[in-house]
């Protein structure tokens, strides 16, 4: 059995103990009633705090020891609310080992299937040597795909369940923002770099809906008018961090936003339909007027 397999083993185990967590007892009992985890050798304490060790390393997910009286127990620090990547990490774990512990459970579960050929474990290794990398890259945009040496990765930021890579040539060159599932030939390079300490990644994102990198766009305060039914789905998720409730209109609930009304935003309002309207500002509201008397113009009967 893969190390890999027993880090996923001893994390959702604890995870499952929740904030009271798990004795080193209760640990040991429950590795020797997984026949797939007893097959492998019985519980070890030595191999536990080891394993222990190496899950923090690796993942940054921290297995904190406590106290109750004279009783030690051990759980997930903070269960991993604190950090973004944890908590995903944690949850993906978490539905990984309930998929391949309930087999007859699992044929009614729909898991969106992730692209097997992902440079994730590549930029994530990257990002952390800080070591420059190639990629080749199938933009939208242009008819071949683009070969990219010497890049920095700086940071990576998930958006509707896609990865995206942040990062730059060097320092005189502008932040650039690379899908994952774009990627191919994904390389590590021997060069290294030193990462910008003024870099900060919610600074760059500030106001942003998804993952554009946009300094042009300002940020401007938007109201948006919803349908009693559509303001259940805005409550949760929000659409954005900064989403307040302010108030009501004829009935309808209103939400205030600090955004920049860029075109990632503006498709997400036009995917709403008739279900939300933009009360202000009014630069957006025409923007929005224009486009749907585009949309219009392709559903007219000839």
């Amino acid at each position: 059995m893969s190390p890999l397999k027993k880090y996923i083993w001893l994390v959702d185990a604890i995870m499952r103990g929740g904030e009271l967590g798990l004795t080193i007892e209760q640990i040991g009992n429950k590795w020797d009633a997984d026949d797939e985890m007893r097959s492998n050798g019985a519980f070890s304490k030595r191999s536990f705090y080891r394993h222990r060790n190496e899950i923090e390393e690796l993942f940054g997910i921290t297995i904190e020891s406590y106290s109750i009286g004279q009783e030690f127990r051990y759980r997930i620090a903070d269960n991993g609310k604190s950090d973004y990547f944890r908590h995903w990490l944690l949850n993906s774990i978490s539905v990984n080992r309930i998929v391949t512990d309930s087999q007859q459970v699992a044929q009614y579960i729909d898991i969106p299937r992730a692209n097997a050929n992902t440079p994730l474990p590549i930029l994530l290794e990257a990002l952390k040597d800080q070591r420059m990398v190639s990629f080749t890259y199938g933009s939208y945009w242009m008819k071949e795909p683009v070969l990219f040496y010497n890049f920095m990765p700086h940071a990576l930021k998930m958006f509707e369940r896609r990865w995206y890579l942040i990062g730059r040539y060097n320092d005189n060159k502008p932040y650039r923002c690379f899908a994952l599932d774009r990627m191919s030939h994904c390389e590590l390079q021997e060069e290294t770099y030193q990462r910008d300490p003024a870099f900060d990644i919610e600074q760059m994102y500030d106001g942003v809906y998804g993952v554009t990198i946009d300094e042009e766009t300002p940020v401007e305060s938007v109201w948006i008018k919803a349908t009693p039914l559509q303001a259940n789905y805005l409550r949760s998720p929000k659409l954005h961090e900064s989403q307040m409730e302010i108030g009501e209109k004829e009935g309808c609930p209103i939400f205030a936003l600090r955004v920049r009304p860029n075109i990632d935003f503006r498709q997400k309002l036009l995917s709403l339909g008739s279900t939300i309207e933009v009360l202000k500002p009014e630069s957006l509201r025409q923007t929005l007027r224009e486009e749907v008397q585009k949309m219009s113009q392709l559903y007219e009967e000839e």
